[in-house]
Parts: structure tokens; C-alpha cells; sequence
């Protein structure tokens, strides 16, 4: 496939959500000349395209807050201040410790960071094509409105959630007959007085009396996940569940009518409640919140096992501390807890793609089965294994490819392992 334009970078980061931003901030820190290419017109990942308004896996599971995760993604936080939106733990009904903010703040806040660090930002940019050699990447062709656009670069960091990059560059896929977990739809709801009680109780009564035939998608029965938003008292709330593959456009369509029709079958139940008279749907993600959907071959591909009993090991590059979360059924996720000091570590070998020399995977690519996978794909966790990429793209490109540098580096720049 011809291009009809050409730019040069060292290190080329697909996917601009909490992993590629770190993975592309923490390599232009450390010199190289880095690109970050995403299909949105705004970073964020799913914090923003699927409205999913909580930061997990930041914090361990304890009595009180105590972080997991530093580095980047606590920056990011401390910047997220200056937009107005207030950044604390809350403890969440199942005893997590999770973080509320405001999507838009983080939206600018991410377009700051990674601007200040020199990155260079493709958005509107959907990956194509990939030219390969030798067992490694030489190239991505992406389109744009104006055409295709080739971008030569000697690394790569995969933070596409969906393993876009590593499917193109033909790394092999783990678990590929399997079922993916269930997505949610995510909702913003305004209108419910502050003097109503809105809890899972609440929510599951609402949701059952939604009419059979209105029910075109998933309604948790325990109501889902609620939490009133800081700055103005709207709801944000997570309930809709629906089976899709993640990647056709077809799956994708249909998933996302389902949810959106069952979500306002939902509202006007919620209007039936004295005071929610005025409830209105104010906001739902660009998407649907994908937990699943490809998973590439790395080097380390963490077990159950090992995240249950918190396995700890002699290279780590993060430390993953959300529980084990399952959602192979729509509406009943299953969750394990970690054993040992309440996380495990994520080995250097988990972040390295198998039989491609200069392809690093972060967020949702990084190596794992998928009960591990289940854990390390939150949000807070992509952060932590982003950064470690990023570094490690950077790092191997200056012929620093042993472990001890990448550890001192991340380090250096806050990381906690």
C-alpha cells in the first residue's frame, strides 16, 4: 500500500489512551523523537471515548488509600487539579479504592502533558497497514482525511487496545477462539435531586422493572456502579452490559443500538421516582467500553496463578493491584482477589512482543492469560506498563537494552516497583 506522505520518528506509539500517552511521554523524556497515533480527536483511551469517569488500579485494596502505581500517571492526576477537577480516592461499594474526574479536564490535561514533552500528536489517524522486515517493524501507513500517511520509525510501542498494531505486524494471538468479555455502555445522568438516595438497591429496583421487551442489552441486577460526580452532583453510572466481539463494525454496531436503547429504557423507569421527574440522559462514550478483544503473544505471558497468589520476580516493570475482574457473562462479573501483599509484579519479558525484535505492548496488549488479563487492563495499571514501554522502546534504541537501566529509569521518573 503507497503513501502519499512520509515522517520520520525514532519511536512510533499507537493508541492514545492512559498506556500510550505514558509509554510516549516517558520515551520523549528520555531524548527520543516520538510520535503518538490516534483514531479519536482526543487523547484519553477510555477514559474518554467510553466515559468510563473512574481511574482504577492506582491504589492497592487496602483499609486505607495507599498507591501502586506513581510515575506518569500520578502526574497526570496532580495536573488534572489545575482543570477544576478534584482527583481523591473513594472507596468504592466492593472495598476499591477508585478515582472520579471530570473527562473533559483529562482530555486537556493529557493534550498538556504530552505537548509539553515534545511528543508529536496524530490524531484523526487510524492505523492501516504495517511494513515489516527481518522480524521487525520498519514502518505504519495511517489515514487520514487528506490520505495515507507513512511513518518510518525505529520502535513501536502497541497501546491499541485491540492489538491493531501487533495483528498487522502478524504477532501471533493467544486465546483467539474464546469468547470476550462482556463491554458496558457508560452513562452520565442528570436531573436526580442530591436529596435522593441513589445506590445499588435503588438501581436494582429501577432496573427491574424495565419491561422485558425494552431490555434489548444486558441490566446488571445489582443495579451496576454508581457514584456522584464532585463537581456537580450528576450521576455517573455503569449498568448496561452486551456481548460483542470488540472489533467488526458489525459487533460493534449492534452492541452499541442495544446498549443505548436499554440505557434510556432505564431513564425513564429512574423518572418514575418521586423527584426524578426531570432525570435526562446527558452523556454516554463515543464507544463502548471494550474490556477484551485481541490478546498479543508476549515473551511472558503472566498466569492466574501468578497474579492470585502475587507473585513477585526478579524484573518488574509495574505493579498490577486491581482485582481479578471477569465479565464472561453479561451482567455477573466474577472477581478473585490478589493474594500475597495485595498485587504482583509485571516482568520485563510481559511488555516485549514475541518474534518482533522492536515491538513493545502496553495497557491491554501486555502479555497475560485472560484471568490475569482481567486484572492488569484497568486503567491505572496502563499507565504504569505504558511508561515502562515507552522507556524500554527508548532505551533500546540507545543500546540500553539491560534490565538494570530500565529499572534505574523508571525509577528516575517515579514509578513504583
Amino acid at each position: 500500500m503507497q503513501a502519499d506522505r512520509q515522517e520520520h520518528f525514532d519511536i512510533a506509539v499507537v493508541g492514545g489512551g492512559s498506556a500510550g500517552v505514558a509509554a510516549a511521554v516517558s520515551a520523549a523524556r528520555l531524548g527520543a523523537k516520538v510520535v503518538l497515533v490516534e483514531r479519536y480527536g482526543f487523547l484519553g483511551g477510555a477514559a474518554t471515548n467510553a466515559l468510563i469517569m473512574t481511574y482504577d488500579g492506582f491504589l492497592y485494596r487496602r483499609d486505607e488509600p495507599e498507591w501502586a502505581v506513581g510515575g506518569i500517571g500520578r502526574e497526570l492526576l496532580d495536573r488534572l487539579a489545575g482543570f477544576g477537577s478534584r482527583v481523591e480516592p473513594v472507596l468504592s461499594p466492593n472495598r476499591n479504592w477508585v478515582l472520579p474526574f471530570n473527562t473533559e479536564s483529562a482530555k486537556a490535561a493529557l493534550d498538556d502533558l504530552v505537548l509539553e514533552a515534545g511528543v508529536a500528536v496524530r490524531l484523526h489517524a487510524l492505523l492501516i497497514d504495517v511494513r515489516c522486515g527481518n522480524e521487525r517493524i520498519e514502518s505504519l501507513i495511517i489515514a487520514d482525511h487528506l490520505g495515507r500517511l507513512e511513518i518510518v520509525a525505529g520502535a513501536f510501542v502497541d497501546a491499541s487496545g485491540e492489538g491493531d498494531l501487533s495483528e498487522l505486524a502478524r504477532v501471533p494471538m493467544a486465546f483467539v477462539e474464546q469468547p470476550r468479555y462482556a463491554a458496558s455502555l457508560c452513562a452520565r445522568i442528570a436531573g436526580v435531586p442530591a436529596d435522593v438516595v441513589v445506590d445499588r438497591a435503588l438501581l436494582s429496583r429501577i432496573g427491574a422493572a424495565v419491561p422485558e421487551n425494552e431490555r434489548r442489552a444486558t441490566l446488571r441486577a445489582d443495579g451496576g456502579f454508581v457514584l456522584r460526580l464532585p463537581e456537580n452532583g450528576d450521576l455517573w453510572w455503569m449498568g448496561v452490559d452486551v456481548l460483542t466481539d470488540g472489533l467488526s463494525s458489525n459487533s460493534l454496531s449492534d452492541g452499541e443500538q442495544k446498549c443505548r436503547a436499554t440505557a434510556w429504557a432505564f431513564i425513564r423507569q429512574l423518572r418514575r421516582i418521586p423527584g426524578c421527574e426531570r432525570a435526562t440522559l446527558v452523556g454516554t462514550g463515543v464507544q463502548l467500553g471494550v474490556r477484551e478483544t485481541r490478546h498479543p503473544l508476549a515473551r511472558h505471558m503472566i498466569s492466574e496463578a501468578e497474579a492470585l497468589v502475587g507473585c513477585r520476580v526478579s524484573n518488574p516493570v509495574a505493579r498490577a493491584a486491581w482485582q481479578l475482574e471477569r465479565h464472561d457473562t453479561p451482567g455477573k462479573p466474577t472477581v478473585a482477589f490478589i493474594g500475597g501483599e495485595g498485587f504482583y509484579d509485571i516482568p520485563a519479558d510481559s511488555i516485549r512482543a514475541e518474534f518482533i525484535e522492536n515491538l513493545w505492548l502496553a495497557g491491554r496488549t501486555v502479555g497475560a492469560d485472560r484471568a490475569a488479563f482481567s486484572s492488569l487492563r484497568v486503567m491505572g495499571t496502563a499507565f504504569a506498563t505504558g511508561q515502562a514501554a515507552g522507556a524500554a522502546a527508548a532505551l533500546a534504541l540507545q543500546g540500553r537494552s539491560d534490565y538494570p537501566a530500565l529499572r534505574a529509569t523508571l525509577i528516575d521518573q517515579g514509578a513504583i516497583l
